[in-house]
Order: C-alpha cells, then structure tokens, then sequence
C-alpha cells in the first residue's frame, strides 16, 4: 500500500513543486465513515532549496478494490465525484470571479489531483482536519447554528447553479449531462424498496404500541404509497431543476469553530458529491432537514424563509433575478419532497443510529447483490429514533 500511496501522491503532487517528498501515513477512518471509498491520511514533507521545511495533510480517498461494488456502483459514485471536482467545481469559481462575489461557495475540500488509475480512481483532497475541521457526532441532531450554516452554503450552491444555467445554459447542460443519477438507481433496487417499506411498517406497529394512535394514523397517511412514491418524487426533473449535493447526512459535513465552542461554528465544508445530480433544490433541503435537524421541524418553515433570503441575495450578486426560483416555487417543490424524506425516514434513521459493528461493509459485496441489501437494518428502540421521527410526523402538513 505504501508503495501505492507514494506514486499516488508522486502524479498528484506535480503541479505543486514537490520533488523528494517523504511520506508519513497518518492512518485510516474507521466503519462507517467512508462507504463508498477507504480514506487514507497522509502528509507529504519535504526540504526546498532554500533549506525551508514544506508541508501538505492530505486525504487519499481511494475506491474500493471488491469487483461487484465497483459494478454496481462503485466506479460511477467516482466518476460523478471526479467530474464535480474537476468540471463543475472549476467552472462554478470561474463564474463567481467573473461576476466579482464578495463571499463566493467554496465549501468544499481542495482537491489536488483526481487519478483515474487501472481499476482504481483516487482524489487527493486537502485534510480538513489539519485545518481545524471535525464531524460532527452523527447520531445526534444538528443545533440551530449549525443548521443555517450549512443551509447557507446550499443557498449558494443552488444560486450558482441556477445563475449560471440563466446566463450560459449550454455550459450548464454540458456539466450536466452525463452526471449519474446515482440516488435514484438506489431506491429503484428492489431490496431498497422492501428495505424502505419495511421500516415503515416496523415504525407504524411501534407506534401504535406505544399508544400514540394520533400519530400512528397521520404516519400512515404520510407514507401511503411508501417506497414508489419516494421514487415518484425523486424522478421528477423539471425547469427548476439544479446541481444539488444529494447526500445529505451528518458525516458529510466537517465544521470549524472557534475557542472551543462547539454549539455555534464558524464555517463548514461539505464533503461526499458523489450523489451529486440535477435535481430539485428542496431534495437537497428535504432531506438534510430531514436526516440532520428533525428535532427542530417546528422551525422548518422559518428555515426555509432564510435559505430563500439568502439564495435570492446571492442570485443578485451574481447577476441574475430571484424570480427564477421564487419562494412560491421552493414551496411548491417543499411538499413532495418533505413527505417523500420523511417516507425515508425511518430507514435513515435506523441506519444512522445504528452500532458501528452494524453498519454495512460493501467491500463483502457478491456478484449480483447490490447497496440494498446491506440496509436491510432494524429500526432502533431506543427514544433516539422516536425524538426524530416524531417531530416529523408532527410537521408534515397532509
């Protein structure tokens, strides 16, 4: 592996001047931290010239060798994940700087080199960790502060998106056209779907005997059509349509804060674009709210105003009118994708209060299965699982 890494690191490290480098392996992440690739941390130090010592943390996001994985999906997840970095990453800065953005999106790792080896993809990215980033715990909700910025960052993400397919639609449709719709091939797979229609069914009878009868009848009406109308609302792709993040959970997102003050951080980068795919902004809002922040629903329609505020500012800077999503869009858009997140729910939420030992390892994936059935996951008993889920059923307006 050390032998890999080194001329990994020898090809992506050209353009940065770095000739006799040493490398120091600073381990790996652990289950449950990277499904779809192993990440190895590494940094590269050498001595210039001049006698000044030079230093690069980096992260080695490497794809996973198991041949069924990179069949199924594996190789694709990459691919996506490869071009958002070196197309669609590239040509969003570009347009931000041409239109002058005080305060452009950029929340996401640098990314020195994406390799696209024999059977292998690697992107070196930047170690957030180095610069004072950390995940946040996942089984537990996102507070306010956090909440916003992230919401603030999709502001402008979805603002970039939309301002640029206004001002050169066919730079837009060239990004574009060959991302893969890797979510929605997800929830297509028919264990997926047993595996989401189960959870429901799991989350209804514990309701029910917990003898919350008000919220066990509203859930059903809330998930009448199960895993077909999830996949209904997913495969809707209209006008209105943007470059969305698509995998919207705790471990995708790294947050800096300041003396120590975990409740408020002062900035965040978002991590995994591998889903990344043309879609609705509210899939992006629904379910980030949904898998990160469902404790605080009662505040979700106060949300939504703010991210609106801020995408409509940040259309303006760059140049093109608010109107091209108004607030009576996300609206619109809002109430199909809340439910069908909220339809997921149950299956998030097992897999992401799920025990470390329990967690699915696709590198044990067989020829012929696919990412569904690694999810065929419990739903938790603990209260955690219904201090999520209720808030939910309580806001969901059906």
């Amino acid at each position: 592996m050390e032998t890999d890494i080194t001329a990994w690191l020898d090809e992506a490290l050209k353009d940065q001047n770095f000739e006799r480098f040493e490398v120091k392996l600073g381990g790996e992440t652990e289950k449950g931290d990277g499904f779809f690739g192993k990440l190895i941390f590494v940094t590269a130090e050498e001595v210039t010239k001049e006698g000044k010592p030079k230093k690069l943390d980096l992260v080695l996001k490497a794809s996973k060798d198991n041949e069924a994985f990179r069949e199924y999906m594996g190789n694709s997840a990459f691919e996506n994940e490869i071009q958002v970095y070196e197309d669609v990453f590239t040509a969003f800065e570009a347009f931000q700087n041409k239109n002058k953005v005080i305060t452009p999106f950029v929340a996401y790792p640098k990314c020195y080199k994406c390799l696209k080896l024999n059977k292998k993809e690697v992107l070196v990215l930047e170690n957030l960790r180095s610069l004072g980033y950390e995940l946040h715990e996942k089984k537990l909700c996102l507070n306010l502060n956090h909440t916003r910025m992230v919401l603030q960052e999709y502001a402008k993400l979805h603002a970039v998106s939309f301002a640029l397919k206004d001002q050169n639609k066919k730079q837009f449709d060239i990004l574009t056209g060959s991302l893969k719709d890797l979510m929605l091939d997800f929830l297509k797979t028919p264990s997926t779907t047993k595996n989401i229609n189960r959870s429901i069914q799991a989350a209804l009878e514990s309701l029910k005997k917990r003898g919350d009868t008000h919220l066990y009848e509203k859930f059903g009406r809330i998930s009448q059509g199960g895993a077909s109308k999830t996949i209904e609302v997913f495969q809707t792709v209209d006008d209105q349509a943007v470059i969305t993040h698509g995998d919207c959970w705790n471990n995708n997102f790294m947050f800096q804060y300041k003396n120590n003050d975990r409740t408020a951080p002062t900035a965040v980068k978002i991590l995994d674009w591998q889903m990344c795919v043309l879609r609705s902004p509210a899939c992006d809002l629904a379910m980030f709210l949904t898998l990160t922040s469902s404790r605080s629903a009662h505040l979700f329609d106060q949300l939504l105003k703010e991210y609106h505020d801020q995408l409509s500012e940040f259309l303006v800077q760059l140049g093109s009118s608010p109107d091209l999503f108004t607030f009576e869009d996300l609206l619109k858009h809002w109430k199909n994708f809340i439910i069908a997140g909220t339809i997921f729910a149950p299956l998030g939420f097992s897999f992401i209060l799920a025990e470390k030992e329990d967690l699915p390892e696709f590198d044990e994936m067989k020829e012929g299965s696919n990412i569904g059935d690694f999810m065929d996951m419990p739903i938790p008993t603990g209260e955690a699982f219904y201090e999520r889920l209720i808030p939910l059923i309580e806001y969901v307006d059906v």
